[in-house]
């Protein structure tokens, strides 16, 4: 396969030809913020948390943008942060679950995003609008869904959607009150938990058998 060599942060990189940048990026410890990316899975672009400034300034999801040679590519900007800070800040501050007590906690990509943009916790609680906790969702045989700690990412829709192609969950609600459903007694999951163990904030917990 051709090889194609771009700049990334004054770093030269050399990678395969039609690899995007974020891809470029992970394989070269360099950390770029996304909560909807995950490399067994198409590139949709939606969390638009990942995007980086190419050439002259120009903004791009960097998931869904090939590496082109030549190209010079940054990943850290006040033009950047100022975009994707607020849309944090906000996710931390309706994200009504312990950390300490949660089973992903330590790799959690909600972790990894404060710590990265340096965000208080305690801080963004102002941020919080009114809401009561959600109950956990127990519906699904073989693992529970929390709510509190959803993202609404996607991750799970698609990898049951394009992995197991199966389509066994599906958005539910509107604005504030969306989050993921299934199909109660007529669900069509067949237990193979792939969205679980692809979860990036563990909303979804998968049951001891």
């Amino acid at each position: 396969m051709d090889k194609v060599s771009f700049t990334i942060d004054g770093l030269e990189v050399v990678v395969d030809n039609g690899t995007s940048v974020l891809e470029a990026a992970l394989r070269n410890n360099i950390y770029i913020p996304h909560l909807c990316y995950h490399p067994d899975l198409e590139a949709r672009g939606a969390c638009r948390l990942c995007i980086v400034e190419i050439g002259g300034g120009e903004l791009v999801t960097s998931c869904r943008m090939p590496v082109e040679s030549g190209m010079v590519v940054k990943t850290k900007s006040p033009k950047i942060e100022k975009i994707i800070r607020p849309v944090v800040e906000l996710l931390i501050a309706d994200h009504h679950a312990s950390c300490a007590s949660c089973p992903s906690s330590s790799h959690c990509e909600l972790q990894k995003l404060m710590a990265h943009l340096r965000i208080d916790r305690r801080r963004v609680r102002r941020l919080r609008l009114p809401k009561v906790k959600a109950p956990l969702d127990t519906t699904n045989p073989c693992f529970d869904y929390d709510p509190n700690k959803c993202v609404l990412c996607g991750i799970c829709l698609q990898t049951c959607e394009s992995i197991h192609r199966v389509s066994a969950l599906y958005y539910v609600g509107r604005g504030y009150t969306t989050r993921i459903a299934f199909y109660g007694d007529k669900s069509r999951c067949e237990s193979c938990r792939e969205c679980v163990t692809r979860c990036p904030v563990g909303a979804l917990i998968s049951r001891k058998t």
